[in-house]
């Protein structure tokens, strides 16, 4: 009878022989270019943060996402311009926002969940929306960078007055304090930031909507292993309790949109 191999040598064995290594890890770049909360909060909170916690843990052992943070422009130049090359993925965006609504540029995940843009105005100077027309003459807090279709098409014809700021909450402020007459903005972005800045009794949302659409997660086309993994995972985060937990923790009703989603959208606003 022949000795037994020592543990270790049967270890390595099974470590250099091809049938019986495991496949490593692929880490993945996930994007988020949205430098608002509820999306980013700080480096470890934020609903980016939380969506990529708990995908991870449904992706294992195959692969892991990690989190950058990046501006909208830089992503667009450095980034989603490489094409196949691109080997990361982009969080919470949709087809039109990057000029893909034939989804031919990208592979598109299932739906993350629906947003809808909300028209904003002061409690003591409601606008209640009716389309593009309704807004005529008023001023309108936009985001600096963001296209609003039909609102530019207003403000391009004189009919609009648009005034750029930083970014959303500002706007809010500046509706709450009437030094504009209303904004869009998301209901995700709204949600939370009524909530922390307790500017709920200022504000009026217009019970019709400009639009609402659908998140996604991007990836390249030459990654439809990468989607596969993806929109599994992001069907199980319908079950998930520590993702429910995470939406509540940030202020986030994503039932509460299905108010405004049978209204017709008007316009595309690409951030």
């Amino acid at each position: 009878m022949k000795p037994l191999a020592p543990a270790w040598m049967v270890a390595a064995a099974l470590l250099s022989g091809a049938p019986c290594t495991l496949a490593a890890v692929e880490t993945v770049t996930a994007f988020n270019s949205y430098a608002v909360a509820p999306y980013f909060v700080d480096a470890d909170h934020g609903l980016a943060h939380a969506l990529v916690e708990r995908l991870n843990d449904k992706l294992a052992p195959r692969y892991r996402l990690s989190l950058r943070q990046i501006p909208r422009i830089r992503l667009d130049l450095s980034e989603l311009n490489k094409g196949s090359a691109f080997t990361g993925a982009v969080l919470f965006i949709n087809p039109r926002f990057v000029d893909d609504a034939a989804r031919t540029r990208f592979l598109w995940s299932r739906p993350l969940f629906t947003d809808c843009n909300l028209v904003i105005s002061s409690r003591e100077a409601p606008v209640d929306y009716q389309g593009p027309a309704s807004l005529a003459g008023l001023r309108f807090g936009a985001v600096r960078g963001y296209r609003y279709s039909v609102l530019d098409e207003l403000a391009r014809a004189g009919k609009l007055v648009r005034e750029d700021s930083q970014d959303e909450l500002s706007g809010l402020n500046k509706v709450a304090r009437r030094r504009l007459d209303l904004t869009v903005v998301p209901y995700t972005i709204y949600s939370y930031a009524v909530a922390e800045q307790a500017l709920a009794s200022q504000l009026y949302v217009a019970p019709r909507p400009l639009q609402c659409f659908s998140r996604h997660i991007l990836v390249s086309r030459a990654r439809p292993g990468l989607l596969r993994a993806l929109d599994l995972a992001i069907e199980a985060l319908a079950t998930d309790p520590e993702w429910k937990a995470a939406l509540a923790s940030l202020h986030l009703d994503l039932d509460a949109t299905a108010r405004w989603a049978a209204y017709p959208s008007d316009g595309v606003h690409q951030p």
